[in-house]
């Protein structure tokens, strides 16, 4: 767990932002370090690196469990979504940038993409309609956050769709109570937007900001 957690802690925005830049991201923008401010700062193509690298270091710890390179039995007593939330508490916590990091947003859709891609996929395309209509990236995560936990509840046998430590039972529960925890966490490390959001006052992804 210190392990994922370490791997977690990897402030990807922040290294790229001084890599190509030479700026502090945590300076700049809303001074946070997740995807969206490094779009906003160091422009779209790096806003994607950041993204994408963010969903690599919290994918690639259940990934090896995916593929069996660590062992995992349902008898285990840690499921390797334990070790997922550990390596999003890194990220929000980042033990290598004072403890100062991101929203957590990346690292859950790495998770989800790897452990239940049909429920990946399915967030993604609400989280792409919703900023299209909007221009709220924190509503489009929001929103996205919520969705991905009810459709986990109502979706046929999760084994069938390609859950690949899915045990027994109709539902995984292990992945249900994962997305309750991160969806509180979400919610909590959004809470200044939702302010925002409810005074109308929050920040929009620009036309200009989708060409940087």
């Amino acid at each position: 767990m210190i392990a994922a957690y370490l791997l977690g802690s990897i402030p990807f925005a922040l290294i790229i932002g001084k890599l190509v830049k030479g700026i502090d991201i945590r300076e700049h923008g809303s001074r946070n370090m997740g995807a969206t401010n490094a779009l906003r700062v160091l422009g779209i193509k790096w806003g994607i690196i950041v993204f994408a690298l963010d969903m690599l270091k919290a994918g690639l710890i259940i990934g090896l469990f995916r593929f069996n390179i660590i062992p995992y039995s349902e008898y285990d007593l840690v499921h390797p979504l334990v070790y997922g939330v550990c390596a999003i508490l890194g990220h929000l916590f980042p033990v290598f940038a004072k403890f100062h990091g991101g929203k957590g947003v990346a690292c859950t859709a790495g998770i989800i993409l790897v452990y239940q891609p049909l429920l990946f996929f399915i967030s993604l395309c609400l989280f792409i309609i919703i900023v299209a209509i909007t221009k709220f990236v924190s509503l489009g995560s929001l929103i996205s956050a919520f969705a991905c936990l009810i459709f986990a509840v109502i979706l046929p046998n999760q084994k069938k769709l390609g859950s690949p430590m899915f045990t027994s039972g109709r539902f995984d529960l292990w992945l249900i109570g994962f997305l309750c925890t991160v969806t509180i966490i979400i919610v909590i490390s959004h809470r200044h937007n939702i302010k925002r959001l409810l005074s109308k006052t929050e920040s929009k992804i620009t036309d200009r900001e989708k060409l940087l």
